[in-house]
């Protein structure tokens, strides 16, 4: 059993599962108003997928055994969440005035923590997919979430309106901001296939 990447991803796991249950919560408890008002960010989203992944994984370490399914998946949530990492870094940083409101409170972790902690276990003792294509798969859930996010804040009834939270439709650019979101996980795809397949 390699017991360090048992540790960090029952840490992945176990870290979101607080995050989730404590810290996001109003006065410590949920309502359904707020559970699908979390739901909207892709940082959450991602951050549970990736913590479902976790701990998906550490049950097969402890298993010995390593289905691709279970690779594929760990290699999906540490995708979104190095998403989540750099958006924050290149995009939301610069219009927040820099690092520090985007890393108060369960965002240090959600927004920085979490990602990295991931990304190290990931590229350190998952094994790689068997295909380049399989890398591709990455895409998907970024793209799906653009496609949602769209209609959310532009199409859907008013009343039912999302906010342009993330700004990826200030000034009516949301084809760039989408083709560049598109592009952007694209090319850490290629990263990530590069750095386990080279």
């Amino acid at each position: 059993m390699n017991t360090i990447s048992f540790i960090l991803n029952a840490l992945l796991f176990l870290a979101a599962l607080y995050i989730l249950a404590f810290r996001l919560p109003a006065n410590g408890r949920w309502n359904k108003e707020q559970v699908f008002s979390a739901l909207r960010f892709f940082t959450v989203l991602s951050n549970i997928f990736c913590a479902l992944g976790a701990g998906i994984h550490a049950l097969y370490i402890l298993m010995g055994r390593m289905p691709q399914a279970v690779v594929l998946l760990r290699y999906l949530g540490t995708l979104g969440v190095t998403v989540t990492l750099i958006t924050v870094l290149v995009f939301l940083a610069p219009r927040a005035g820099g690092l520090k409101p985007l890393l108060e409170g369960a965002n240090l972790y959600l927004h920085l923590l979490g990602p990295l902690l991931a990304m190290a276990d990931y590229l350190l003792f998952v094994p790689p997919l068997d295909s380049f294509g399989a890398y591709l798969w990455g895409l998907a859930p970024v793209l799906a979430y653009g496609v949602v996010y769209l209609y959310k804040t532009r199409i859907a009834p008013e009343g039912r309106r999302w906010p342009d939270f993330y700004g990826f439709n200030k000034g009516n650019v949301w084809p760039l901001s989408y083709a560049m979101m598109a592009l952007g996980t694209l090319a850490l795809c290629v990263i990530y296939w590069l750095l386990k397949c080279i």
